[in-house]
């Protein structure tokens, strides 16, 4: 019997249907769908829900079930995509990441390189993507005393790891990510640096340098800096820590790697410094996170959290043309609900049974995730410039009052749960109690009509009753779950272009025997804010044509006389802002972020290594706890970059709505079996699509994939 069309399919554009449903349904026998959106979002609700039953508190878990429903169906957050795909399904297993501790050991202790490498496959086979410090490992060259030989050093493990990887990757399934993290300190430090020179080397893993304060220091004042042996902390070298921040400069500027992590900054926020240090974080770096533990995570649709101004109350032009305001009551209920679901993913998880520690380590802190998607969605509705000082003022007080709601939902349910089992010892235990918030980048001046937080009630209430999680809140990667949403702008990103061309690859397969290079159909997304704010300010139909072909060629609106000024000012996309704009808006969240923020700074073509040097001193001196630099171009296999001219022989094409037709669902080809045009770009491994670089990752427009996929 054919299923009946479901409401959400009415709601939601096309393409983010096409994605929801084929990324995250349950499967029939013959491996097609076998949900609708909403029977995806009942599961959902109903599975996390039943952790409710564990816990008397007067509510009933059939109300909460059908509050996670409603908040589901509203789009006003979605959970990361583990939650969504394995809730009642398969493995059971509801978290993306984990970080996992190497020791350097063979095989004798439970955390030796290759217990570790056995714990870490069959994360992966759950669809969990994995973090490690390769920190411990001595480095390359030194005397094993047992067998009177030489350590070949962290990165030859590293490789073994990445092989081990590839190879489990060969048997299908979903494609997960890695994270390799080296302290500046150790002596393999440049080895580390150059282990992605060439592209398609270790390509199962994101790599990072964890920074120290005491590097940063020695690079300011042009001083030499000491390489340690993990094995007995002597010191192996001395060296300028200048050379080794233009190593990791000038390969950042050739592919975007290594990373930067500033540990320092990550345990200073520590819940939990008397457990351990944090050293590694997972995939894109949001959630730094302790030996064995997990993330769980939610973003907030901020798009969802505006209401619109009536008209007899607009009294200035500005709010004609952006008549919306932040929904302050609507954002707060959905934080307590956001906090309240993922406490109780928690427990609805099936951790991977072969690792146990996973399931002990995640009780016992129970750390969570709330975040954000959409930032420049409720920015282009408000009418505030991303990158700007209003836009710094907007995203600290923005992130402080979920900040601030998140941590009181947290309370509430250890007053009615009890605090995590971990808390003596850690920063809210009462008698020493150490928790500090911290203050906003730039003085609160913008008038956003925000209710009044009281910080001193909330620490007095969190002294007397403990909060149900050591850790809270996190900025994650949202390709797949900010597709699904409709939002023009990934997690805290600006969006990337207001306008770009794609390609569907229909039929790919026959496409692949008939070697058609014609066979493909362009395809234009319009961003919608973008044309509805054209409206509202009087463009004519046949005026926004014209501006669309020109912003087409660029991204950008900024120098197109026939945009309103105004206009132009607050619709500004990831390359109209510099470095220091990127920085700044990233440092004003991590004020009220206490774990970490995935983002990707984006650079100009012409950026220079010196030129990341500075940006990699900004990001540390304003308190980011990572940063990640793409410079436009710079890798071999280009991505999907703004500045493509539009194709001679134009072709019909559709835009985005409800006629969305972004990418169509493809069968599964590796880019190497596409057509041979395809390998001068980096492509989805999912649908052959170009890549874009934000978040901190490459992710796919078209179908949400990304190696950081959550």
């Amino acid at each position: 019997m054919k299923k009946q069309k479901s409401k959400l399919s009415t709601i939601l554009p096309k393409n983010a249907l096409e994605v929801l449903i084929n990324r995250y349904s349950l499967r029939d026998e013959f491996g097609k769908p076998a949900e609708n959106v909403e029977e995806i979002f009942d599961r959902v609700a109903r599975v996390v829900a039943e952790s409710e039953n564990k816990y008397r508190d007067g509510i009933s878990p059939a109300d909460i079930r059908n509050k996670f429903r409603e908040y589901l169906y509203q789009l006003r957050f979605l959970p990361n995509g583990r939650t969504i795909a394995n809730a009642g399904a398969g493995s059971g297993q509801l978290a993306n990441c984990f970080v996992l501790p190497i020791e350097d050991d063979m095989g004798k202790l439970p955390n030796s390189i290759f217990a570790t490498l056995r714990n870490a496959v069959l994360i992966l086979q759950s669809g969990g993507g994995v973090g490690f410090s390769f920190g411990k490992i001595r480095p390359k060259g030194s005397l094993i005393k047992t067998s009177k030989g030489r350590a070949t050093g962290a990165v030859s493990f590293l490789k073994i790891y990445d092989t081990a990887f590839w190879v489990i990757g060969q048997g299908g399934g979903r494609r997960s990510a890695c994270m390799a993290v080296l302290p500046v300190h150790h002596p393999d430090i440049m080895d580390f640096i150059h282990s992605k020179e060439k592209e398609g080397e270790i390509e199962h893993f994101n790599i990072s340098v964890g920074i120290t304060d005491e590097f940063m220091q020695a690079v300011k004042n042009d001083k030499f800096f000491n390489l340690i042996n993990p094995h007995n902390n002597q010191v192996n070298k001395k060296i300028k820590a200048k050379k080794i921040l233009r190593e990791i400069a000038t390969f950042a500027h050739h592919n975007g790697e290594p990373g930067m992590l500033f540990i320092d900054a990550a345990n200073r926020e520590n819940p939990v410094p008397n457990q351990y240090p944090l050293e590694a974080t997972n995939p894109c770096g949001e959630q730094w996170l302790g030996p064995g533990e997990n993330c769980c995570m939610a973003s907030i649709n901020l798009k969802e959290h505006v209401a619109k101004i009536p008209k007899n109350k607009i009294i200035s032009k500005h709010q004609k043309l952006f008549p919306y305001v932040i929904d302050w009551q609507k954002l707060e209920d959905t934080v307590h609900m956001v906090t309240r679901f993922l406490d109780d993913v928690i427990d609805a998880n099936k951790y991977v049974s072969g690792v146990p520690q996973l399931e002990e380590a995640a009780n016992k802190n129970r750390r969570i995730g709330v975040s954000i998607m959409g930032l420049a969605d409720m920015m282009y509705l408000l009418g505030i410039s991303y990158g700007s000082s209003e836009g710094e003022d907007f995203a600290g007080q923005i992130m402080e009052f979920i900040r601030f709601h998140t941590l009181k939902a947290s309370v509430e349910l250890a007053r009615q749960r009890g605090p995590f089992p971990g808390i003596i010892g850690s920063i809210y235990q009462k008698d020493t109690f150490n928790f500090k918030i911290n203050k906003p980048l730039v003085k609160p001046e913008l008038k956003l009509n925000r209710p009044d937080i009281d910080w001193k009630q909330l620490k007095a209430d969190i002294k007397k009753y403990g909060v149900r999680n050591a850790a809270q809140n996190t900025i994650a990667p949202t390709g797949a779950i900010a597709t699904v949403s409709g939002l023009e702008g990934y997690g805290c990103e600006p969006a990337f272009s207001l306008s770009y061309v794609m390609k569907t690859y229909e039929g790919v397969e026959e496409i692949s025997r008939k070697n058609n290079k014609n066979s493909f159909k362009s395809l234009y997304y319009e961003s919608n804010l973008f044309s509805q704010a054209l409206t509202r300010a009087g463009v004519s139909q046949s005026e926004k044509e014209i501006i669309f072909k020109k912003v087409r060629k660029t991204g950008t609106c900024q120098g197109i006389e026939q945009v309103p000024e105004e206009i132009r000012q607050v619709f500004v996309v990831s390359s109209d802002l510099n470095a220091s704009q990127h920085i700044r808006m990233q440092a004003a969240l991590q004020r009220f972020v206490d774990n970490s923020i995935s983002k990707t700074i984006n650079m100009p073509a012409n950026t220079t290594a010196e030129e990341i040097e500075n940006a990699y001193i900004q990001a540390w001196e304003l308190g980011c706890k990572g940063i990640t630099v793409y410079v436009t171009g710079s890798r071999q296999n280009a991505v999907l970059e703004s500045g493509q001219a539009e194709e001679k022989d134009e072709q019909p094409y559709v835009t985005n709505g409800h006629g969305d037709l972004r990418g169509k669902p493809l069968l599964k080809k590796r880019p190497n079996d596409l057509d041979k045009q395809l390998e001068k770009k980096t492509v989805c491994p999912e649908c052959g699509s170009e890549m874009v670089i934000a978040e901190g990752c490459s992710t796919c427009p078209t179908c949400g994939y990304s190696k950081c996929d959550i």
